[in-house]
């Protein structure tokens, strides 16, 4: 009896030990899960996940080139190419634009800032369309659904003298009256050299 209970007391704590070592807010790649501090910010780098209040983003092996799958960048500029993974962990489907990513070089200037690189075109009605430049763009416009995860590359042209870099998102929410100015949430940057 006395083994009995000392196998089932051993079989507990194992149990507990290995429920204890399960934290389903570490990110898939390493790195550690980054939610805003107490005034709206929250600061990572590569490899680390930034939890929004609509999903989870993470950037991975940001370079710069001057050549990217055939594309050229405009003189006096380079390519900042950055992998990009989101996985929404809301119960809603998230729309996700191209242009909620922005890269920024110098914080004390603000014109040092880029949206994603796409075409525009003309509409049937004369309005503008947009389209990524290269099919492994995170797609301009897209819906991210419940517990899904989407992956792309963020593409943008930047001085060829710059080497550091912001990927920004900022949390924007619909106006509570129509016509109203939208209400902005948390702000989430990730820092790094490339």
């Amino acid at each position: 009896m006395k083994r009995l209970m000392s196998l089932l007391l051993s079989a507990a704590v194992l149990l507990s030990l290995a429920a204890c070592s399960l934290n389903l807010n570490l990110p898939a790649q390493g790195g550690k899960v980054i939610e805003p501090d107490e005034e709206g910010f929250a600061m990572g780098y590569e490899g680390d996940t930034l939890r929004t209040a609509f999903f989870d983003m993470t950037i991975h092996n940001p370079k710069t080139c001057a050549e990217y799958e055939g594309l050229t960048p405009s003189e006096g500029y380079q390519f900042l190419v950055a992998d990009l993974t989101l996985y929404n962990h809301t119960d809603d489907t998230q729309p996700i634009f191209d242009t909620d990513f922005e890269v920024i070089w110098d914080l004390d200037d603000d014109d040092a800032w880029a949206w994603p690189e796409c075409n525009e075109t003309a509409g049937p009605g004369g309005e503008p369309e947009y389209s990524v430049r290269s099919e492994s763009q995170l797609p301009v416009e897209s819906d991210l659904g419940i517990h899904k995860s989407m992956s792309g590359v963020l593409l943008y042209q930047v001085p060829e003298d710059c080497r550091d870099f912001y990927i920004a998102y900022y949390e924007i929410y619909e106006p509570e009256e129509e016509g109203g100015d939208p209400v902005y949430g948390d702000s989430f940057f990730v820092r790094f050299s490339a």
